[in-house]
């Protein structure tokens, strides 16, 4: 597993995006470490495809916001776009990421799935991708209580 996440991308790293077999390889590769993610009953899979699906609009808001929104005139809250809306939706979404990711850790645990590897290897490939899903969502989280505490898109500039 650890071999298939350090080899170089085929064409750089624009390919990691293209909707080829290179996040399936990575899905199944993970799955080896954790069954639940072949289990279609199991929570793994879903937190997963329901933050996949649930995590668009909000995460398609907050990128407008981050581009545009401190270009933005707030002249007063009925604006479609204003810190209010995107704050809170903003926590929410970061919200339910980061605590879909403490619970999936807990099952992951609970249930002993890192019998059988080096810790070395769960760290890195468990510990580390996943705990991207706790440090962004809460470094989201501080932005958007920062934005609805000012009232601003300034946090975002």
């Amino acid at each position: 597993c650890v071999a298939f996440l350090t080899k170089p991308l085929h064409g750089g790293l624009g390919d990691a995006f293209k909707l080829d077999d290179t996040w399936s390889w990575m899905w199944s590769t993970y799955a080896l470490y954790d069954p639940s993610y072949q289990n279609t009953e199991a929570f793994g899979f879903f937190i997963d495809v329901g933050n996949g699906w649930s995590t668009i609009p909000p995460g398609l808001l907050m990128n407008y916001a981050i581009i545009y929104g401190p270009y933005l005139p707030i002249t007063d809250e009925s604006s479609i776009i204003n810190p209010l809306l995107v704050g809170c939706i903003g926590i929410a979404s970061y919200w339910q990421i980061m605590y879909g990711t403490y619970i999936y850790f807990l099952s992951f645990v609970w249930n002993e799935r890192y019998k059988g590897f080096a810790p070395l290897e769960i760290w890195t490939f468990v510990g580390l991708s996943n705990g991207i899903w706790i440090l962004f969502p809460a470094i989201g989280l501080w932005a958007c209580y920062r934005m609805l505490g000012e009232g601003s898109f300034d946090v975002l500039a």
